[in-house]
């Protein structure tokens, strides 16, 4: 397969190239930033990125950097099977009076439940910080916290390609990244490398990264819209409560769905284990950290 650059019209840059240690290797690398500048012929709306922000106000946004995606939907899918499975062994059970259901729960249940310690007991990871007001944007990364200014930071595209099995074709996937350089150093774990970076992004659809790069430029630029509060209600579920404040029905329907297809929406909020904001930054910004 061809392993030309990126779709869009962005600068290529070999920035990829200072970092003293490469854990992969991605190519095709174009600069989006400085200046922050949109993909051409992208949508910037924040249709379909509840998956990917924690939290959105008028003075700061907080993006999800780690398993957004899969984390979030991954219970779903699970359930699904799981239910799905049960009931057609319940079914067969019944025609053939067999003992069928029994030993399958008995295999099944054990591993439903591994899967459910695995999101207990994995961490949440803190997102990216953006605040428009101030304009600067707060990273961790592994104890160390960066505060990067909006006008000199330092984001690409670039992608690489992943086997997906036998069969099956490489795909190509697609990654958003921003440079940590020692400069931006705020608190926490002093730096050891004077130029890191972390990853914002990841997905096999090149035209939804640029979308959700779009959504953040134009959010820094023009703050939340009518819009925003109409997509991004399912971010959390103190935007959920918010948006269905006046409709407790719906929200109670709402709740009885979660439990059983997204209960990664009340895990994140009560959830024990999460990594935290220092106390440098939540002078900033009071104790709001979100996931």
């Amino acid at each position: 397969m061809s392993d030309s650059p990126l779709n869009c019209d962005l600068p290529v840059t070999d920035i990829e190239q200072q970092l003293e240690k490469r854990w992969y290797r991605t190519h095709g690398e174009r600069l989006a930033s400085p200046p922050a500048r949109k993909v051409v012929g992208v949508s910037d709306s924040s249709e379909d990125q509840d998956y990917g922000v924690a939290y959105i106000c008028g003075r700061f946004l907080d993006i999800r950097t780690a398993f957004s995606g899969f984390r979030r939907a991954q219970l779903l899918f699970i359930n699904l099977f799981m239910m799905a499975l049960l009931l057609l062994v319940w079914v067969v059970d019944v025609l053939f009076s067999g003992k069928a259901l029994q030993a399958t729960a008995t295999f099944l249940v054990p591993m439903w439940g591994a899967v459910y310690l695995f999101e207990i007991f994995f961490p949440l990871t803190l997102p990216v910080r953006i605040d428009r007001q101030e304009g600067v944007v707060y990273v961790g990364h592994r104890g160390t916290f960066y505060r990067i200014p909006w006008e000199e930071m330092e984001v690409s595209f670039s992608h690489n390609l992943q086997y997906l099995g036998s069969g099956v074709m490489w795909e190509r996937q697609y990654y958003s990244h921003i440079y940590l350089r020692e400069k931006y150093y705020f608190c926490g774990k002093v730096p050891k490398s004077s130029l890191l970076r972390k990853k914002i992004s990841s997905t096999f659809n090149e035209e939804m990264m640029y979308q959700r790069w779009n959504f953040i430029v134009r959010y820094f630029n023009d703050g939340v819209t009518v819009d925003d509060e109409g997509h991004l209600y399912g971010a959390n579920l103190d935007s959920y409560n918010r948006y269905m404040a006046d409709e407790p029905r719906q929200r109670f329907i709402g709740y009885a769905l979660f439990s059983v297809f997204l209960p990664a929406m009340f895990w994140w909020k009560i959830s024990p284990f999460k990594y935290k904001w220092p106390r440098e930054i939540e002078s900033i910004f009071g104790k709001n950290n979100y996931y």
